[in-house]
Order: structure tokens, then sequence, then C-alpha cells
């Protein structure tokens, strides 16, 4: 019973081993030419012969006998061509499954071009195995390796280990996106082993992965690369939110590895200074995106240093990081004056003079969170709504010194306004029709029940 139930528990991934060992058929190859079936508005074409009766005929040649004509299926009657263009809006798993129904699909679902992608988000399923399959199969026409492989998805996978990065970084070597959010078991070594043998990966996403500390070459690869030039890690995006493991020393490595890098989060790397922050603004001057939110130990030393990045930075999250003070806002809107998203959720020793330099030197601020400043007051409003029109969102929730004329000054000003929230905010049903009237687009988050 006991192995009964075992086999009922297997994914329709593991199960594409179990398919009939088909003999080795041509590449699928698109054809051209060919005519129409049925006359319908759009047109189906049509890759069988069709008896005048609906019935398709088995064919003796491949069959080796006569059989009786059967009825035909609505699938019979598309070609080659329209049942790989369905199959390529099918995710993985169904696509695995449609290779177990009869040889002409078992065909058409391991078509290359099908398997650019893989996504097996959170699946329960052994995935170190289910890796070895797929990618064994992909290879089979280009031996060891998955050349039309670009992006990988397993996020929620808990079961993946150091055997399945190791499956992707030998059989895998055009990867550009790889997502392994919440696998906790993988490690640096393995991690080492994908960036250096998959030399186009661009997007990495380990957030919670508390093992990683840290992202590098392989001594092997070090070994390789151009004595004079070095080898770069060529990631532009990487997110290790919750990689609580990542300290200064392992970040000084990252940042002078991934030079190329625009996107960068390390929400919650709670470990990381402002020693850490100066390493990756002295080494990624391509920086547009970074987040260290509820990293509390940075200061505003680490603003300081990364107003190096000028004009280039776009976006900035320091969400509770409560030692940053005007002094770190004004250094940073001095340098940083095309910011269009600022988080400065929780950064409670910053006032109105914080708030007036932003405005005044970031006026094409598109968003702003200010929540839980409680020393920021009306006045800081009144500055933001006159200098900063192009505002979509702001976020004022339990700013408990903002009252009705503030967030009326917004409303008369920041017209475009798409989301405003109020949640806990001593803001009366008045002002809030004031900003329904001005700002017709906005959805309000409020926590006044008698708002209507």
């Amino acid at each position: 019973m006991q192995q009964v139930r075992r086999m009922e528990q297997k994914s329709s991934i593991e199960e594409t081993e179990m398919i009939p060992p088909y003999p080795p058929r041509k590449l699928y190859q698109p054809r051209n030419g060919l005519k129409p079936a049925i006359s319908h508005s759009h047109k189906v074409y049509a890759s069988v012969h069709v008896n005048g009766d609906g019935t398709i005929p088995y064919n003796s040649e491949k069959s080796g006998k006569l059989g009786k004509d059967r009825r035909l299926s609505p699938f019979d009657l598309l070609s080659d061509d329209l049942v790989v263009k369905i199959f390529s809006y099918l995710p993985t798993d169904q696509l695995c499954k449609c290779a177990c129904v009869d040889r002409r699909w078992y065909d058409l679902s391991w078509e290359p071009h099908l398997w650019t992608h893989i996504d097996m988000s959170n699946e329960k399923l052994d995935i170190d195995r289910a890796l070895r399959i797929l990618t064994w199969r992909l290879s089979r026409e280009t031996p060891n390796v998955c050349l039309m492989l670009e992006k990988i998805k397993l996020s929620g996978c808990e079961k993946l280990s150091n055997k399945g990065l190791h499956v992707i970084a030998k059989r895998c070597p055009e990867l550009t996106t790889l997502e392994v959010a919440g696998c906790y078991n993988i490690t640096n070594e393995a991690l080492y082993e994908v960036v250096s043998r998959c030399p186009n990966l661009q997007h990495l996403d380990i957030t919670g992965c508390p093992c990683i500390t840290c992202i590098a070459l392989t001594p092997e690869a070090t070994m390789r690369a151009c004595p004079l030039h070095g080898k770069q890690i060529s990631l532009q995006y990487l997110d290790m939110t919750d990689c609580y493991g990542l300290e200064d020393a392992g970040l000084k490595v990252i940042a002078s590895n991934c030079r190329e890098l625009t996107r960068f989060y390390l929400r919650r790397c709670v470990r990381i200074t402002d020693v850490g922050v100066q390493y990756v603004a002295n080494n990624c001057a391509m920086l547009k995106e970074f987040s260290v939110s509820d990293c509390r130990r940075v200061t505003d030393f680490g603003i300081r240093e990364l107003a190096r990045l000028g004009a280039q930075l776009r976006y900035l999250s320091v969400v509770h990081c409560d030692q940053v003070t005007d002094v770190g806002i004004k250094t940073l809107t001095k340098y940083c004056n095309k910011l269009r998203y600022l988080n400065i959720r929780g950064c409670e020793l910053v006032t109105d003079t914080g708030v007036e330099y932003l405005a005044r030197q970031c006026n094409k601020l598109r968003s702003l969170d200010i929540g839980k400043c409680s020393l920021v007051t009306d006045r800081g409003l009144e500055v933001l709504a006159l200098n900063c029109p192009l505002l979509k969102k702001l976020s004022l929730k339990s700013c408990e010194r903002i009252t009705d004329r503030g967030v009326q000054m917004i409303a008369a000003n920041c017209t475009d306004l798409q989301m405003l929230n109020i949640q806990d905010c001593k803001i009366s049903t008045e002002a809030y029709r004031f900003v329904k009237r001005h700002c017709k687009r906005c959805i309000i988050e409020h926590t006044n029940p008698g708002f209507c």
C-alpha cells in the first residue's frame, strides 16, 4: 500500500520519465503554404486528410494495416503549427501532461522553443529530480546542454537543494533569469557554480535564502578570466531580501563582482551597516534602484555615500532606518535630484526641513512614503504640494500632525494623484471629499468608517 501511495504522489513532471520511448523524430519545423481545411472567419490549417463524412482514416503505411475510420476530433484538424502555438500558452506542468497523451502530442510538446521558460514555483515534488529529468529531455538534440532555456522560476520550492542548482549550472549555459526565492537549502557553493557557468545571467532573485552570504565566481572561473580585465558577473537585477546572513564583508565581494547592477534590494538584511552601503556606492555606478529597508544600522553616513550615485539613482527605500535624519536627506537630494521614488517610512527623525529639501530639489518626484514620520506637519506638505505637481502616490499613514489643511493643499496642486494613504490621520470628512473632487482617479486608504 505504501508503494501505491508513493506512486500516486508523483507529479506530472516526474511522470514524463515514464513516457513511452518513441523513436527519435526530426525537429518540428513550421510549414508554410498550408491550405485552409475549413472556411471560417479565422483560418484553421489542417495537417491531415479528412473524409467527406467528417472521419479521418488511419494511415496504413504508418500503422502497418488498415483500420476502421475513427471520428475526427477537433485537435486532429489543427496543423502542427497551431497545436504548438496553443501549447505555448500552457504552464510547465500542463505541458508535461500533454506529452503523455499520444505520439503526436509527445513530439510537439517537446519542441525546444516551447521551453525557453520553466516555471515550477511552489511545487512540492522532488524538484532536484524534476530538473534533472527535464533538462535531460531538453538536451537530447544538443547533447548535455539546453541551449533554448533562458528563464527558470523555482520560488517556493522548499525541496530545492544544491544538487538542483548544479544541474542548472551544468546544462543551462544560456540562462538569463533565475528565481529561487524561499529555497532556504541552497548555499554559496551552488550559487557560485551558477553565476560562473551562466555568463548571461542578468536577473537573480534569492529572497529568503538565509544560507547565501556572498556571490562570487568559482576559483576555476576566475583563473579562466583575462588577467588584464578580470571577469565580472553580468547581473543587472539582484534581490537579496531576507538574506539575513549577509554581512558587510560579503556585500563587498558582491559589489566588486557585480558592477553592472541597476536594481539591488537588501530589505531586512539586518547585519548591513554604512560600510556595506559604501561598498555598493563605490562599485555599482549604474545603480538606479536600491533598498536597505529595515536595515537599522544604516545612518546618514550611508545615505551620504549613496549620493555619489548622483542623478542615476531613481528609487530609494530606507524604511525604518531610524538613524536617518534631515542631514542625510539634504545631502541625498542635492546630488540625486532625479529621484522618482523615495520611501522613508518610520524614519522618525525626519522633519519638515527634510521634506522641504526633498520637494525643492526633486521636483519630478512621483511617489513618496513619509508614514510614521511623526515630526512632519502641514508646513512640509505645503512645500511638497507647490514643488512636486507630478506626485502620483503619497502615504501619510500615522502622521499625527497632519491636518485637513495639508491634505487639501496636496489635492489642489497634485491633481494627478492616484493613491493617498491617510490611515490613522486626523482628517475630516470634508477634507476627504475635497480630495475626491480634485483628484478624480485617486484611491484613498483610510481607517475612518464615516468616510463614504
